[in-house]
């Protein structure tokens, strides 16, 4: 087992490329997520993330092997944007009073990509996180965190 998690290890290490440089990374599907041995990892090009995909598969099922515990993870490939993603909030306050007396607010967030039409424009709806340490998070993780209304 250990020379399975030294051996993907290290050939995850040669495919990635200094933070900040790739232009691909590997996350989970679901939840967002990177975790070893993919964490804050970034590829030059699909086919290196593609490849990264695989190693941490393998990876994964040697840790799985020793503790059946270690959660397992759909990972795929993501495109990493022009520019990283950036967020300007505002809150007004509005003519209304809460319960407890105090002023009601009003919320609005605006999330900007790469500057080509890529935003979104939220008032008053739940928090989201639209991108973790390795990039951003898919469309399927963001529909489950608006699903579960928090």
């Amino acid at each position: 087992m250990d020379d399975i998690l030294r051996q993907t290890r290290r050939e995850i290490e040669s495919l990635a490329v200094e933070s900040g440089h790739g232009r691909f990374s590997v996350l989970c599907a679901e939840t967002g997520e990177c975790p070893m041995p993919i964490t804050g990892k970034q590829f030059e090009d699909h086919d290196d993330a593609s490849r990264a995909v695989e190693l941490a598969r393998e990876y994964r099922d040697a840790l799985r092997k020793h503790d059946r515990e270690i959660p397992q993870y759909r990972f795929v490939v993501t495109e990493e944007p022009a520019r990283p993603l950036q967020m300007a909030g505002v809150r007004e306050q509005t003519s209304g009073t809460r319960a407890n007396g105090l002023p009601q607010t009003q919320r609005s967030v605006t999330v900007a990509s790469d500057g080509n039409g890529e935003w979104l424009t939220m008032n008053n709806a739940p928090l989201v996180h639209l991108a973790r340490d390795c990039g951003p998070i898919g469309d399927d993780a963001v529909g489950r965190q608006l699903d579960s209304k928090l």
